[in-house]
C-alpha cells in the first residue's frame, strides 16, 4: 500500500530538476524569451505618455499601450502551460513531447477549476465574514468587559481567534490543493472527489507546503546572493558614460538576456517545487486509494 510522504512529495520537484535538466531549461528558456518580448512590447507599446501614468498596477498595466490587454492573457497562457509539462513530468513522463508547452484541453481544464477555485475563496471568505459578525461582535460585547479589567487576556482572546480562522482557511485550502492535478489527471471534473480526495492526509499535505515553502525560500536567498553578484555589472552599465551607442549595446546585449534569464528561473523553479510536489502528492493518495478499495473488495464476503 502507497503512502503519502510529505518529504519525498516535497523533494518531487528537485527529482525533476535532476531527471530532464533539459526540459528544464526548455521552460527556463521559453519564459526568458516571453519576459524579453514583454521588455520589447513596453518599449515599443509604451512612452512618456504611458509613462506618465502613475504608479500602481493599474499605472504598470497602462505603461504597454495598447498592448496591455495581451500581457494577462500572455503570462496566463505560459503559466497554464508550464503547470500541465510538469504534471505530465510526474505522472506520465513517457509521453512523447511532454516536455513542449501546449496549449489543449487539459490546459483549459485547469484554468477552469483554477478561475472557480479563485471566485469560490472570494465567495467563501465574504461569507464567512458575513456569518461570523454577529457571533465575533456578540464575543467582543462579552469579553469588553474582561478585556478592560485585564488587557492582557482580551488580546489573547483575539489571537485566539486569528489563529482559528487562518487555521480553517488553510484546512479548507490544503483540502482543495489537489483539485488541479485531479482535473488534470482525472481528464474531467471530479466534483464529488474534489474535497473527500485528501480526507485523512492533511498534515501530510500541509507538512509538505511547509516543507516546500523552506525550498523556495532557500532558492530566493540564493538568487539574492548571485543578484548581489551581478548587481555592479547592472549598475556599471547603466552609468556608462561613454559613447551612447555602447551603452545600448550593452544593455541589449548584456543586461536585457541577464533580466530575461533571471526572471525565466524566477517562475519556473518555485513552480516545479509547487507542481511537481501536488504531482506526487496525487499519485500517493491515488494508489493508497486504489490499493485501500482493493483490499475492501477482497475482504467483502
Amino acid at each position: 500500500m502507497t503512502s503519502l510522504s510529505s518529504v519525498s512529495a516535497a523533494l518531487e520537484g528537485f527529482r525533476v530538476m535532476r531527471r530532464e535538466p533539459k526540459a528544464v531549461l526548455y521552460w527556463i528558456a521559453v519564459w526568458a524569451l516571453a519576459i524579453a518580448a514583454i521588455g520589447l512590447i513596453k518599449a515599443v507599446g509604451g512612452g512618456p505618455a504611458a509613462r506618465a501614468e502613475g504608479a500602481g498596477a493599474l499605472g504598470v498595466i497602462r505603461s504597454y499601450g495598447p498592448f496591455a490587454p495581451l500581457l494577462a492573457p500572455m503570462l496566463l497562457a505560459l503559466w497554464l502551460m508550464n503547470t500541465a509539462t510538469i504534471y505530465r513530468a510526474v505522472l506520465r513522463p513517457g509521453e512523447h513531447g511532454w516536455h513542449l508547452f501546449k496549449l489543449g484541453a487539459d490546459e483549459a481544464r485547469i484554468a477552469v477549476v483554477s478561475l472557480i477555485g479563485t471566485v469560490l475563496v472570494v465567495i467563501a471568505s465574504l461569507l464567512l465574514w458575513f456569518f461570523l459578525r454577529g457571533p465575533v461582535d456578540l464575543l467582543f460585547g462579552i469579553v469588553s468587559p474582561v478585556s478592560a479589567a485585564a488587557p492582557g487576556l482580551g488580546l489573547a482572546i483575539a489571537a485566539l481567534g486569528a489563529a482559528a480562522t487562518v487555521f480553517l482557511e488553510i484546512w479548507v485550502g490544503v483540502r482543495f490543493s489537489l483539485a488541479p492535478i485531479q482535473t488534470f489527471a482525472e481528464a474531467g471534473f471530479p466534483l464529488d472527489a474534489y474535497w473527500g480526495f485528501a480526507r485523512g492526509r492533511f498534515w501530510r499535505l500541509l507538512g509538505a507546503y511547509l516543507i516546500v515553502v523552506l525550498e523556495i525560500a532557500g532558492f530566493f536567498a540564493l538568487f539574492a546572493i548571485v543578484g548581489l553578484m551581478v548587481e555592479p555589472l547592472f549598475v556599471a552599465v547603466l552609468a556608462w558614460h561613454g559613447p551612447r551607442l555602447v551603452q545600448r549595446l550593452l544593455i541589449v546585449s548584456v543586461l536585457v538576456p541577464i533580466a530575461a534569464l533571471s526572471s525565466g528561473v524566477v517562475f519556473v523553479v518555485p513552480s516545479t517545487l509547487v507542481c511537481a510536489c501536488q504531482a506526487h502528492a496525487y499519485r500517493a493518495i491515488a494508489q493508497a486509494r486504489t490499493a485501500e478499495a482493493r483490499a475492501v473488495a477482497v475482504a467483502a464476503p
